[in-house]
């Protein structure tokens, strides 16, 4: 039997609860480059992402965007939201996408949020968040020390955006997550098409698993043929 099973993810998930937010972050994922970690063609990809994150008043946006950038990778891009999102402010990051063992050793141990990968038996690939919760919460603490904004990860959901930019059909085992609006509570399986994509949401129990322990995994690659 080919061990699926998420590693480290040992979750009862009762309920999943979308939160209403004080932000967000969205990472791009693809297929291609998780496979080229795990297989050693790349030592590690830096992906796209964007954060968004409530401002308590245009006073503060150039506040807001310094603590961004001394918290994540290649921040620019800086701007305001619109329509439902016009009490926010936007920026693109660069997201680290690399071998688990690797994010718990210098210089990625320092990343306020990661991609990680790992290998598993008969080829298969397991990838999740990592977040390192004492530099978040010293983000959370300086915009709360300057704008009397009380925030912290529980006000935030976490998006991937899974990309399958292979030439075929990827099975994609999924669990802890909301797949297009959908609950994933227990392990199950979604086949991606060429060019698919579906968008991941972390539900609160994977959410607080990664702020707390550091990482949680949320999907498994199935090795195609």
């Amino acid at each position: 039997m080919v061990p699926r099973k998420l590693v480290g993810l040992a979750l009862v998930l009762a309920a999943f609860l979308l939160t209403g937010c004080a932000g967000e972050f969205v990472t791009d994922l693809y297929v291609q480059d998780i496979w080229d970690v795990i297989n050693g063609e790349e030592e590690y990809i830096l992906t796209t992402g964007s954060i968004l994150i409530e401002s308590p008043g245009e006073e503060y946006n150039e506040l807001l965007k310094n603590v961004l950038e001394q918290n994540f990778r290649d921040v620019k891009n800086f701007r305001t939201g619109s329509g439902d999102y016009s009490s926010k402010v936007i920026v693109d990051v660069k997201v680290p996408v690399l071998d688990f063992d690797e994010s718990l050793e210098e210089p990625w141990i320092e990343e306020s949020m990661a991609i990680v990968v790992m290998p598993m038996d008969d080829g298969w690939a397991a990838f999740g968040l990592a977040l390192n919760g004492e530099k978040i919460d010293g983000m959370f603490a300086a915009i709360q020390e300057e704008t009397f904004m009380t925030v912290g990860v529980k006000d935030f959901s976490f998006f991937v955006n899974l990309n399958n930019d292979m030439r075929g059909t990827q099975p994609v085992y999924l669990q802890g997550v909301y797949a297009d609006g959908r609950p994933f509570a227990y392990e199950e399986v979604i086949e991606m098409e060429r060019r698919d994509m579906v968008e991941l949401q972390l539900g609160d129990v994977a959410r607080d698993y990664a702020y707390e322990e550091g990482w949680v995994f949320i999907g498994v690659l199935e090795p195609l043929e």
